[in-house]
């Protein structure tokens, strides 16, 4: 990523950040002003990560395609089947490191060369690539039995959600060979990765199955806030395998799914990518294909045309080599094993077999098969870099408001302490009797403070936030009460109605800040609508809705010259009442829901009383900090020589140039 935005901005933030800290030192600003609002909103691009969660099916080329984004061929392991079943996070860092937490809780990290070694730790064995691992997995950390896990009701639940039929000895196999504490649950790799991918975090999510839906961890994960307000996870690739059929029936249902799951706000970061774009059968219908991609996958919700993307990642790890490695390709086209032990010999087969496609194409067009000419059609055909142009203009988009609001509380912050240094100034040049004016003017401040404090006041009181937060039973009863709401639509409307709250909330503290920040620093908010567990929800619901015994009926029978009545099991003992189950499911989730909004809207009304009675201190210290500093000054003028004077002003305004050159510089950034 030759422009890598987001640390542009980390750099822009970090170099203004050293020059306002030092611009105070140099003006002798002792009090702390705005700056603890400065450090908080400077956090995000110090601290944190643009972060990139890639979803798709399983075998979709995930591992591939993150392989490729970084640069490198060997950061997570890769296979025609499943590789790893867990959450992986990959992140900048000097020094190379694996840190994984297992479903016990324990947690094992490894330092140094990492290369192939998670493979080792978390990939998938072969014999067992039949089995649903993801669903397995689950089961196996919450401590369900194996007894349990291998009853003929729950293997036919996960032989249906992945399209698989599991062999009972080899499901037993696996649950004995992983307890808790083999299980994975969470990967975090450091690695120093290449300049253009600094700044970024990669999160390769569980494969999903056939026809299943994302998890709810996975869910959670992307649609969940971080600490400092933000999206955890700032942008979505839904990654797609450009070799198959685009309308296939399972494949659709699978989006669909997917796409149900999801909260219209993480709707709103999703990029779809096509991968195995330099795969002949992909070429050779490739405006088709994307055109009906379009219209089956994009146009339906409402994601920008330029967010669907078709690329190569084969071809992009090849670029990344031989522009890196300074390789020549002409030599590697005619090598016939792989140029070195990076390189597993089959992917090398591949990109062989790639490379001669466009040896082919270069001659069709008449252009001489030389290296340059070679090395620019890979870069063409891996289309990387396309990907990389739109990311950025999205990260620009997305952290531009937040690196401008850094910048303006930064500049409010050394104004307002170039105000007051001009008006010591004033007070210096005109003596006791303007210094005595101003304590008068202060003893009188009471009454305005309370006329501020009183407008406040009645901006946030307790029917505002009430009236603030009234969408959310509205919400309730229009949509999840709704009874032709399915499973999906209940999870979805729920995880809509907290991200409109998130929303909401974050609207209302904004507000605060605005009127507040004069008096007191409004940070995130750190209460929290707490989100239902969907899975124990429905779990319970489940065991509620089996019938204790079965269910006769009758039903007729046609005979040859009159009907007959014959009685059957409708429903046997053990199986799911498949409606009392949704309406348990609805019923169990609006409590839930309902009990924590009311928890949610007197926690924020504590919080917003509590940042009003701030604001009453800090008016009051406002006026006993200024009475102390006049006072001062007014004894210093008292003892000070004509000369001593002069030279409190002198230096008063050499502070204040410098302040406002510094001024003048951020008005640049």
């Amino acid at each position: 990523m030759k422009n890598n935005q987001f640390m542009e901005y980390r750099i822009q933030v970090l170099k203004a950040l050293e020059e306002y800290k030092d611009v105070r030192k140099k003006a002798n600003i002792d009090d702390v002003g705005l700056s603890a609002s400065v450090e908080r909103k400077a956090s995000p691009f110090v601290k944190g990560h643009f972060t990139l969660a890639v979803v798709g099916k399983m075998s979709a080329g995930k591992s591939t395609f993150i392989n490729a984004f970084l640069g490198n061929k060997n950061i997570l392991p890769t296979g025609h089947f499943q590789t790893t079943c867990v959450l992986t996070k990959i992140e900048y860092a000097e020094d190379e490191s694996i840190e994984i937490i297992y479903g016990d809780g324990h947690k094992e990290c490894i330092k140094g060369d990492i290369s192939g070694k998670l493979g080792k730790l978390v990939a998938i064995e072969d014999k067992y690539s039949s089995l649903p691992v993801n669903d397995i997995n689950k089961l196996i950390v919450k401590g369900w039995s194996k007894a349990k896990i291998c009853n003929p009701k729950i293997i036919k639940g996960m032989e249906e959600t992945s399209c698989r039929a599991i062999d009972k000895k080899v499901l037993e196999q696996y649950i004995d060979s992983h307890p808790k504490s083999k299980v994975a649950k969470e990967v975090t790799i450091q690695y120093p990765l290449q300049e253009d991918c600094k700044g970024w975090r990669i999160v390769d999510t569980p494969g999903v199955e056939a026809v299943g839906g994302i998890d709810i961890e996975t869910i959670n994960f992307l649609t969940a806030k971080g600490k400092n307000g933000g999206n955890n996870v700032d942008a979505i690739i839904f990654l797609h395998k450009g070799t198959d059929n685009i309308e296939d029936k399972s494949i659709n249902d699978f989006v669909k799914n997917i796409f149900k799951t999801l909260s219209d706000d993480a709707k709103k970061r999703i990029f779809f990518v096509v991968t195995n774009a330099a795969d002949e059968t992909f070429q050779n219908n490739e405006e088709e294909y994307m055109r009906k991609a379009k219209a089956l996958f994009v146009d339906p919700y409402g994601i920008k045309n330029d967010r669907l993307i078709a690329v190569d990642s084969l071809m992009e790890i090849l670029y990344r080599y031989v522009t890196t490695e300074h390789k020549d390709v002409v030599s590697l086209l005619k090598s016939k094993t792989a140029p070195d032990s990076s390189w597993n010999e089959q992917v090398w087969r591949i990109c062989r077999s790639l490379l001669r496609d466009i040896e082919d194409t270069l001659e069709d067009a008449d252009k001489n098969v030389n290296n340059e000419n070679l090395t620019a059609m890979i870069q063409d055909w891996s289309s990387f870099a396309k990907l990389r142009t739109v990311l950025n203009e999205f990260v620009k988009t997305e952290k531009t408001n937040a690196y401008y609001d850094f910048l303006k509380t930064v500049s409010e912050d050394i104004k307002i302490c170039v105000d007051h240094r001009k008006n010591d100034i004033a007070l210096l040049q005109k003596g006791t009797e303007e210094m005595q004016g101003q304590i008068q003017a202060l003893n009188a401040a009471e009454w305005e403070k309370n006329l501020t404090l009183g407008s406040i006041r009645k901006n946030f009181d307790k029917n505002t936030i009430k009236e603030r937060f009234a969408f959310i039973d509205q919400r309730i009863d229009s949509k999840i009460m709704d009874s032709s709401a399915s499973f999906k639509d209940i999870r979805r409307e729920a995880i809509n109605l907290y991200d409109l709250t998130d929303e909401k909330k974050a609207t209302l503290f904004a507000e605060m800040a605005s009127e507040f920040n004069k008096y007191v620093q409004v940070g995130t908010s750190k209460v929290f609508f707490k989100r239902p567990d969907f899975e124990e929800i429905e779990k319970e619901a489940t065991e509620d809705s089996r019938y204790k015994e079965d269910v006769k009926n009758t039903r007729k029978v046609p005979g040859m010259c009159c009907d007959d009545y014959e009685e059957y099991t409708e429903h046997a003992k053990g199986d799911v009442d498949e409606d009392k189950k949704l309406r348990l499911f609805r019923t169990e989730t609006v409590r839930h829901i309902r009990q924590e909004a009311n928890k949610f809207k007197e926690d924020i009304q504590k919080e917003v009383d509590t940042y009003v009675s701030q604001v009453n201190v800090s008016l009051q210290q406002a006026i006993d900090d200024q009475m102390s500093h006049l006072s001062e000054l007014m004894e210093k003028y008292k003892v000070s020589s004509d000369d001593q004077l002069n030279a409190m002003i002198t230096q008063a305004n050499n502070e204040v140039a410098v302040m406002k050159q510094f001024l003048n510089s951020i008005s640049k950034y």
